[in-house]
């Protein structure tokens, strides 16, 4: 039976954590050490988003810095995570060797799960793995994992979810709005669990530790014998300390570009998320930057950042660049579990055909704030849309008609509607003030039944991303504006927008819809 570590580490900082994390690997690849279990913890309390992400896509700065949240990125792949006082994390920092493994498989995470799922049973309770790296307990989730490699080793980490605070958590991550549909962010206590939730008590740190130790030794056949760190590891740990204190760290993946000077597009796999932002040369059809970021699991890790360097620069062809991506996976210069060029190629096509609308006169700042549903913009145009769909939450908040479908253009400061009702009467169209979704879909189904051949709506982007297939089911050809302020899913008060209750104001963008109906009349 072959003697592993077990390090059992004092809770550290982001930071520390994340500078032992690479210590550990890297002294692990020139086989210094031996193979290790470690168990950290965090405080301050944190949130970490995953090697391929950006903070300000993943996180909420503002209330992070207000409460005294530390700000980090992980060495690994995944997902945003929140990381309080009260969650275990768990590593294995290991040869590649011992599990026969040159590259990091779908079947390597569930063996390397399945010691957790053990663990989880000494209290009585049954876990199992869900692909594509998460344990369950019918169907919530109680440990995320992710992982790296390097050469000769691999670092494969999960958390313990011990007690949960969903209120922080949700104030603290920037739930990606592609997740929407399959995590619904109003029941997220549906989605997850904790070891408080489904045992009615918090179980000692000692008792938990010994299960998770107890889980390792039975599934990997190996016996665990706690040490401490070596010196070559804790000397290595102090030199990397202050990379990962610093913003060149925590900031690595952060696109220089916003929406007004770029296109960007995402799409969420089965495996993962993947969201794509193009800085592009329209003249010269040629894309001049491109930044890749998701939540998904890459091997090597740097490997995305070397697709990124193939492509800059590269023409607009659709042809071309697909060759490039397909190359690239199909000489394994990247591995992502579960997921091929395919999955990268759809949401570079949304991008593309983004960038098609800078044919009718539109900025690239405009046509970053445009989806289309059932077609194509220029089918849609082609279509002569006779319908525009307003939002009541961009009425005011103190407006008697806020709830109703009516509007009196009443010119008072501060409301967009009224001016977007103008602009709709003015291009000869019926204009609809929408209260609700079911409200919504029933406009829908009236507008197909009485023959409409297309219409114009204005909608946050999260709600079109949530409801996206709702739109397509529908039928209905349309264009779909972003609307602009904070949203109800900014706020979490999704379900009160979706039942006509929510109390906030958003704006409609009336330079867009101007812009989309003059495109429309001369299309």
């Amino acid at each position: 039976m072959e003697i592993w570590r077990l390090l059992d580490t004092p809770p550290m900082t982001a930071a520390e954590n994340m500078a032992l994390d690479e210590a550990l690997l890297a002294v692990k690849n020139h086989g210094h050490t031996p193979n290790t279990i470690r168990f950290l913890q965090f405080s301050p309390k944190s949130v970490l988003v995953g090697y391929h992400q950006s903070v300000s896509e993943e996180i909420r700065k503002g209330y992070c810095q207000k409460y005294g949240i530390e700000i980090n990125r992980r060495i690994t792949g995944g997902g945003a995570i929140f990381f309080d006082e009260n969650q275990l994390g768990w590593e294995i920092i290991c040869d590649k060797s011992f599990f026969n493994v040159s590259i990091p498989t779908q079947h390597l995470f569930e063996t390397l799960c399945n010691p957790i799922s053990t663990a989880l049973s000494t209290f009585g309770i049954e876990a199992c793995f869900r692909p594509r790296n998460d344990i369950e307990i019918d169907g919530r989730k109680i440990s995320g994992t992710g992982g790296t490699d390097s050469k000769n080793a691999f670092l494969f980490q999960g958390t313990m979810l011990v007690d949960f605070d969903v209120d922080t958590m949700l104030r603290a991550l920037r739930i990606p709005v592609e997740k929407l549909k399959a995590k619904e962010i109003d029941s997220v206590k549906d989605r997850v669990t904790c070891l408080n939730w489904e045992l009615g008590y918090t179980p000692s740190l000692g008792a938990i530790k010994r299960s998770i130790q107890h889980g390792f030794e039975t599934g990997l056949g190996i016996q665990l014998v706690s040490d401490g760190m070596t010196p070559e590891e804790h000397a290595l740990f102090e030199e990397k300390l202050p990379y990962y204190q610093s913003n060149q760290w925590i900031n690595l993946v952060e696109p220089r570009f916003q929406k007004r000077d770029s296109i960007q597009s995402a799409y969420k796999s089965e495996a993962g998320m993947i969201r794509f932002t193009l800085v592009v040369n329209l003249p010269q059809k040629r894309l001049k930057d491109i930044y890749i970021t998701g939540d998904f699991l890459s091997f090597p890790s740097r490997a995305l950042y070397d697709l990124e360097t193939e492509l800059r620069g590269a023409s607009l062809d659709r042809r071309h660049l697909e060759n490039i991506i397909r190359s690239f996976f199909e000489e394994k210069k990247i591995m992502i579990p579960g997921m091929d060029f395919r999955d990268f190629m759809i949401p570079l096509d949304q991008a593309l055909e983004k960038i098609k609308i800078t044919e009718f006169g539109l900025s690239l700042k405009h046509c970053n704030l445009i989806s289309v549903a059932n077609g194509s913009f220029k089918s849609v145009i082609g279509k002569k849309p006779s319908v525009i769909l307003l939002p009541y939450c961009a009425k005011r908040t103190d407006c008697d008609l806020r709830y109703l479908k009516a509007c009196r253009t009443c010119g008072e400061d501060g409301c967009t509607i009224g001016p977007a009702w103008t602009l709709g009467r003015k291009n000869h169209m019926k204009v609809v003030s929408i209260t609700s979704f079911e409200d919504l879909w029933a406009e829908l189904q009236t507008m197909n039944k009485n023959g409409v051949s297309a219409f114009i709506g204005c909608c946050c982007q999260p709600f079109f991303a949530k409801h996206v297939d709702d739109f397509r089911k529908s039928g209905m050809p349309g264009i779909l504006l972003d609307i602009d302020n904070t949203t109800c899913y900014e706020l979490d008060q999704a379900r009160e927008a979706y039942a006509g209750k929510f109390e906030s104001q958003t704006r409609v963008d009336l330079d867009l819809l101007e812009t989309v109906l003059n495109a429309a009349c001369n299309g």
